[in-house]
């Protein structure tokens, strides 16, 4: 298929909407919790690192949010101050600060997804076993795909958006 001739109806065009409309809920549904951009993404970092037996430590959540380690410390301290994560000293290295969700944290987070969640598998309900397994396998490669765009850029000679300024003029 040549993307570059990607019509209204096509899968990018799909996946562009589902991706806009998945993020309107998102800003909702993190303004009804009080809820800041990063600290969903921070919090949605934190579990998933525990659910896969990982150890999230502050330094990691900077590199996966893409933040800098200022402001990393000021949302990881926002986190704590609000009973969300907690920092714990690794017993192997003491030097070594682990984030973990704590059950407030984990409880505001299924909250925040059950109806988008419900929504979503009403729908897929009526589609046969093999068909969810390929679109799951879809979805993943999809997900591979994105990574791998966004490391691309991110090892790419591509000027950050605060040197852009100089050369995008203002309205």
């Amino acid at each position: 298929m040549d993307t570059r001739r990607e019509t209204r109806g096509g899968p990018l065009h799909a996946l562009q909407s589902f991706t806009v409309e998945a993020e309107r809920y998102m800003e909702v549904t993190r303004r009804l919790a009080g809820l800041g951009h990063n600290d969903v993404h921070a919090l949605s970092a934190v579990v998933e690192a525990a659910d896969h037996g990982e150890i999230m430590t502050p330094g990691a959540l900077r590199r996966r949010l893409v933040l800098s380690p200022a402001a990393t410390t000021a949302l990881v301290d926002r986190l704590v101050v609000h009973g969300l994560i907690r920092r714990e000293r690794m017993t192997t290295d003491g030097r070594t600060v682990a984030l973990l969700a704590t059950d407030r944290a984990r409880r505001i987070g299924r909250d925040m997804f059950v109806v988008l969640s419900d929504s979503i598998m009403e729908r897929l309900q009526k589609y046969p076993a093999d068909e969810l397994e390929r679109f799951v396998a879809t979805i993943h490669e999809l997900t591979d795909a994105a990574r791998q765009a966004r490391e691309q850029l991110e090892n790419s000679s591509v000027p950050d958006a605060a040197d852009l300024r100089d050369v995008v003029p203002s309205a």
